[in-house]
């Protein structure tokens, strides 16, 4: 139940971040095109990790899922937010990508820390 209520809160604090930013919308699914080929090829270093990491975590149970899950969120959103703030400034993304990180890792250390 409450990452279902840290999910949407998430995306009712980018919308009104985009709203005062007056930044247009994202989609919500799609592949991000990085500038940076090193960041690019560190986003699919992660997600194989991440992937082989669920995949141990499900035979022997070392953390629950949803720690690995939000650990990946909040490096994939780190990736992203490090190549908008060098590549592409003038959009102003990298705010809302910074906010989102900043969300979803204070949802993890209040989730992982059974606070919530």
């Amino acid at each position: 139940m409450y990452i279902l209520i840290t999910l949407v809160a998430a995306v009712v604090v980018d919308l009104i971040l985009r709203k005062v930013l007056d930044r247009p919308r994202s989609k919500f699914w799609g592949k991000y095109e990085y500038e940076s080929l090193a960041l690019e090829r560190w986003d699919k270093y992660v997600m194989v990790a991440f992937v082989l990491f669920l995949i141990l975590d499900m035979i022997f149970m070392v953390v629950e899922p949803y720690i690995v899950s939000f650990l990946f969120l909040v490096v994939n959103i780190l990736l992203k937010s490090i190549d908008e703030w060098k590549y592409k400034q003038e959009t102003k993304e990298y705010v809302t990508s910074f906010v989102q990180m900043g969300f979803f890792f204070t949802a993890f250390v209040l989730l992982a820390s059974g606070i919530v």
